[in-house]
């Protein structure tokens, strides 16, 4: 096994590659978008609402996790379409197993939202 040393110019560029991935897709895919602007929605309420830290951490875990999810989707989806761009039924089926990952992880990610705020939105009411 090979020792690589550490070079901060490695890392710097990792991060540009990354931040890059995040712009494309932010860029190019309608769903990430909307996952981005359900993201700041929910940064605002929990603001607004001053929900506890561990509120906000589990808020903050369910956003990435719809999110994390919808970058791995868009990255399989590329790759199948460059290696196989004609119509083909097992790589329709890997396709729709994805999305059906990300919509699962965005239900759970506003049972998670609903449960945290509802509380908050229940005494307004008050």
């Amino acid at each position: 096994m090979q020792n690589n040393p550490f070079k901060i110019s490695k890392l710097f560029s990792s991060v540009r590659h990354a931040v890059d991935g995040v712009i494309y897709l932010l860029s190019n895919e309608q769903n990430a978008r909307i996952h981005a602007i359900a993201a700041i929605l929910v940064g605002i309420f929990a603001y607004i609402f001053q929900v506890t830290r561990i509120e906000a951490a589990i808020l903050f875990m369910a956003v990435i996790l719809v999110f994390a999810i919808e970058i791995i989707n868009t990255a399989i989806e590329k790759i199948f379409d460059l290696l196989h761009p004609e119509n083909h039924a097992v790589i329709r089926q890997v396709k729709d197993a994805m999305a059906g990952a990300v919509l699962i992880s965005a239900i759970i990610a506003f049972v998670v939202a609903i449960l945290i705020f509802l509380p908050y939105i229940k005494r307004l009411a008050v």
